[in-house]
C-alpha cells in the first residue's frame, strides 16, 4: 500500500491548529491559576498578573495565525484591519500589565 503524503498546506494547517489548541489550553489554565492567586492576594497578586500576561500572549499566538490565514487573500482593507486589531490587542496587553504596577 502506498504511503499517504502530506501536502505543504496540510502541514501548515496542522501547525496552525496546534498553535490554536495550545494557546487556548495554556490561556485557560493560566487564567484559572491567576484568578486563584489574585483571590489569595498579597504578593501573589503580582504573580497572577504575570500569569495573565502569559495567558494573553498564548491566546494571541493561538488566534493570530488562523486570523491571518483568513485575511491574507482578502482585499487590502481587511489586511489593514487585521494589523490594526493585532496592534491594539498587543498594546492593550502591554499597557494593561504596565498599569498594574503603577
Amino acid at each position: 500500500m502506498a504511503k499517504r503524503q502530506r501536502t505543504e498546506s496540510a502541514a501548515r494547517n496542522s501547525f496552525i491548529r496546534a498553535c490554536s489548541f495550545i494557546g487556548i489550553l495554556i490561556s485557560a489554565v493560566l487564567y484559572v491559576v491567576s484568578g486563584i492567586l489574585s483571590w489569595v492576594g498579597g504578593s501573589l497578586g503580582s504573580i497572577a498578573s504575570w500569569l495573565n500576561l502569559i495567558a494573553s500572549i498564548a491566546l494571541l499566538i493561538g488566534v493570530a495565525f488562523p486570523a491571518w490565514d483568513y485575511v491574507k487573500y482578502k482585499k487590502k482593507v481587511w489586511r489593514i484591519v487585521y494589523w490594526v486589531a493585532l496592534a491594539v490587542y498587543v498594546f492593550g496587553v502591554v499597557f494593561g500589565v504596565i498599569s498594574i504596577y503603577r
